[in-house]
């Protein structure tokens, strides 16, 4: 049987599947026509090192913190949400995709396709104590709550600096970006850059009196990041890179497929005993500013956005939590970013959604 592009989300596998492809048809799943497929068969080799990390067991609680008999096919789908394309495969048609590839491995068992599974690094210990994570837990409250320059509990910046350099990309020249800033009147290009250093209060990424400037994809997305009121005006400003920007981008880690991260450099289970800690980076960098919020709580994210400056790079790049979809960059040093263009508005409505 014959297997498509179009089954899978992961950009790593469709890459793969298109260099591999003897050509375009119809695919056995998904029913795309006139797409680039390739047989099961042929992925077996691909997909060993993922099925290789299950065995089976009775429930999948430490992984996915679910205590009930959970089979393969549902475990890659819950654990790797952009592995499978689930606007064309049901959870059905993932089973019998896995079925036909599991075949070709040399490994296969109709048992562990069949019954429920675990990942193995979670029973044997590897992952079930979370250490990165715990670990940022107790830096971000030491460096809260007792210590702010000698820390006792210090990051594994070894670690860090290898993950990282595996989530560096480069924005071309050419790149436009956007901030907003709401006003009365509309403001000049000039008006639109970061806050002078004595004006510069703390930030999710600066400390006090370093500004940084916060940026944002789209239009659209600024504007969610105000937080625009009804009847109050908002200038937003165009800011062209005028040369390269090199970023540490932690937005949507969990969008990252388990062939994707092995282009990032990554083996699979390498990546798996962080990306739990991953995931927090990028919860605490993307979690919205609210009113009560002190700036203690800012620090630990500070001291992180601190560290990928002194590596080097310009940026760091985090899931906005106002705009589905968008995302923003707090940029160290903005001297290669123009304003080119301010446009104002005045907000005549809103819309709410639960």
């Amino acid at each position: 049987m014959n297997c498509c592009v179009n089954c899978f989300a992961d950009q790593g596998l469709r890459d793969r599947i298109e260099a591999e492809s003897n050509g375009k048809g119809l695919c056995d799943f998904c029913e795309s026509k006139n797409v680039f497929v390739i047989a099961c068969e042929e992925l077996s080799d691909i997909f060993d090192a993922l099925f290789e990390l299950y065995i089976n067991h009775p429930t999948a609680a430490l992984s996915l913190k679910d205590d009930k008999p959970v089979s393969m096919h549902e475990h890659l789908i819950c654990y790797w949400p952009k592995l499978f394309d689930s606007s064309k495969l049901k959870s059905k048609d993932v089973k019998q995709l896995l079925n036909q590839i599991g075949r070709g491995w040399v490994g296969f068992k109709d048992s562990l396709f069949e019954e429920p599974v675990e990942l193995q690094i979670y029973l044997n210990g590897e992952a079930a104590d979370d250490s990165h994570r715990m670990q940022w837990e107790k830096f971000a409250s030491e460096i809260k709550e007792e210590n702010r320059f000698f820390i006792a509990n210090t990051l594994d910046f070894e670690l860090l600096e290898s993950t990282f350099s595996r989530f560096a990309k480069t924005y071309p020249v050419g790149t436009d970006f956007y901030r907003a800033r709401i006003s009365d009147r509309p403001l000049e290009v000039h008006e639109l850059g970061k806050p002078p250093k004595l004006y510069t209060t703390p930030g999710r990424a600066n400390p006090v009196g370093i500004p940084y400037l916060y940026i944002s994809e789209s239009e659209e997305t600024t504007f969610y990041e105000t937080r625009v009121s009804l009847h109050e005006s908002i200038s937003i400003g165009r800011f062209t890179l005028k040369a390269p920007l090199q970023i540490i981008s932690l937005k949507n880690i969990e969008d990252y497929g388990p062939f994707e991260i092995q282009d990032r450099g990554f083996d699979i289970e390498e990546f798996m005993l962080v990306r739990s800690y991953l995931l927090k980076l990028e919860e605490e960098l993307s979690k919205p500013v609210r009113k009560q919020d002190v700036n203690l709580d800012y620090l630990p994210t500070q001291y992180l956005c601190g560290y990928i400056k002194s590596l080097g790079f310009h940026a760091v790049e985090y899931r906005s939590a106002m705009k589905m979809g968008g995302y923003n960059l707090a940029v160290f040093n903005d001297t290669d970013l123009i304003c080119t263009e301010v446009k104002h508005h005045h907000v005549k409505g809103l819309k709410y959604d639960w």
